[in-house]
């Protein structure tokens, strides 16, 4: 199946075409019709297979441009994996008015937290950090409506489950849950 098979936005097929993403890898095509149907979703498929497209495409796909608030939210264990997601979101949402951003630990909370004030739709965190700005900032996921666990097992073996079970306490209405994993 190729990208162009899709009812993407065209900006976003743009995007994609300069990416040179053509096909959808395996995981992407099991798992694009039920993150784009608002299904909670567990996936689980090997490092390189395309799992960061696999979240990263519908859910700029979903985002409402109109609403300058945190709309996804996704959260990593580490700051390289924060890096690595919001790079690949910012190519495929180049082409549009929607804004990701990370954050995480060892960078200036106060650039982060000015980025945040300017607008971000798409928000990638490491638990640390989004816990202490959710404690010590306006930062609100009032407008959440799809939250990511990326390696999720990871996450929760790493002795992150209470910060993650403070995280989905502070998502105070219903919302769609995608966990992605290279192992389970």
């Amino acid at each position: 199946m190729k990208f162009t098979d899709l009812d993407l936005k065209p900006r976003i097929l743009a995007a994609l075409k300069d990416m040179q993403y053509i096909e959808l890898t395996p995981v992407q095509e099991k798992t694009f019709p039920h993150v784009l149907a608002g299904r909670d979703i567990i996936a689980r498929a090997q490092t390189g297979s395309g799992k960061t497209a696999a979240c990263a495409v519908p859910i700029v796909q979903m985002i409402d441009p109109s609403i300058k608030a945190v709309q996804a939210l996704i959260l990593v264990p580490t700051r390289e994996l924060a890096l690595q997601y919001v790079g690949e979101i910012s190519d495929i949402a180049r082409r549009t008015d929607i804004a990701p951003s990370a954050v995480y630990g060892g960078f200036s909370i106060h650039i982060q937290t000015a980025k945040l004030n300017h607008g971000v739709e798409i928000l990638v965190a490491t638990p640390g950090r989004l816990i202490d700005l959710l404690r010590n900032t306006r930062l609100s996921l009032s407008n959440v409506r799809t939250f990511v666990l990326d390696e999720a097992d990871e996450m929760l073996n790493m002795g992150f489950i209470s910060d993650v079970e403070f995280i989905i306490c502070c998502l105070i209405h219903e919302h769609q849950t995608l966990m992605f994993s290279a192992t389970m």
